[in-house]
């Protein structure tokens, strides 16, 4: 099936379950409290859960192979993120400059990317998707640290944040992938039906978000477009010509340009929040390039679609 049309497909089923979470915030069914604690138990219990599931399959050096390879073009994505960001959000030309650039990028990468590489390649896009995520952390936890207090964390605080559930499921994943370890039936049939939840917890929570937002409030923000272009648009585009220019595989490369064309992530708002900026900018422009990536998404695919 095209490309672009399961891509399509997937967005517009998450964006019914995200109009159904929005819908149910306003109605007051859930409240912004919800919204918080559905977002840990996704973080803590129901992410790690489809990533710990994605590495249950027969060992192939094929596929370790891919895993590296992955992780070498992740790292030149987020090189090429951190150069748009720079050239995009100049010094001195916006006193957000540390949450503008951490919007452009650090992309929603586990919430969105997850459901929707899920739903496109299944248990094989998810596999790849964690040499991804392992590689954003290791930016988020240095580079985003540093970007939005200022200074430099000492390696050990770094190292320490390192240490959460999503990091210590794809470490378990792939010691029982090398190794060739199946989680027994009895246990992976619970940690199947709580990994089966992250979609719609993931896109639940984006609508509670985007009920709170001041959606309208932002658009008239001539910044937000600076920012959702640089983040939608430059660079999953640049990302892609890294990726022709590799040849890396067809699931590679959908993979890391999935991840690459997300909307930007709840990183930034929760960094804005412990580091004193300017949090509700950064909701908004995680609210607004979510909504935006309705469109862009579909649209980068299709076009990668011919030449992937």
């Amino acid at each position: 099936m095209d490309l672009a049309y399961i891509t399509a497909t997937k967005i517009i089923e998450m964006f019914i379950i995200l109009i159904i979470g929005a819908g149910a915030y306003k109605t007051g069914i859930a409240d912004a409290g919800t919204g918080s604690r559905l977002t840990s138990v996704l973080l803590k219990i129901i992410s790690p859960c489809v990533i710990l599931l994605s590495y249950q399959i027969d060992f192939d050096r094929e596929r370790l192979y891919g895993l590296a390879i992955t992780a070498l073009l992740s790292f030149a994505s987020f090189f090429i993120a951190i150069a748009v960001s720079k050239i995009a959000v100049p010094e001195k030309t916006s006193s957000d400059l540390a949450v503008e650039r951490m919007s452009i990028v650090y992309s929603n990468c586990g919430f969105i990317g997850i459901p929707l590489i899920d739903g496109i390649l299944g248990a094989e896009g998810v596999f790849y998707m964690t040499a991804y995520l392992t590689v954003f952390n290791i930016f988020v936890w240095s580079h985003g640290i540093m970007l939005m207090s200022g200074k430099s964390e000492s390696i050990k605080k770094t190292v320490r944040s390192l240490i959460n559930p999503s990091n210590a499921a794809i470490l378990t994943g792939i010691i029982l992938f090398l190794t060739g370890v199946k989680i027994p039936e009895i246990i992976r049939e619970p940690v199947a039906l709580i990994g089966g939840m992250n979609t719609p917890a993931a896109m639940l929570v984006s609508g509670i978000n985007l009920a709170q937002s001041d959606f309208l409030g932002g658009l008239k923000n001539k910044r937000t477009y600076i920012v959702s272009i640089s983040r939608l648009i430059v660079v999953p585009a640049l990302t892609l010509l890294i990726l022709l220019a590799a040849g890396a595989g067809r699931s590679i490369s959908v993979t890391i340009l999935t991840a690459a064309a997300c909307p930007s992530g709840a990183m930034g708002t929760m960094f804005a929040l412990q580091y004193k900026k300017n949090s509700q900018y950064a909701s908004n422009l995680l609210t607004i390039t979510t909504a935006l990536s309705l469109i862009t998404i579909p649209v980068i695919m299709a076009a990668a679609s011919g030449i992937l």
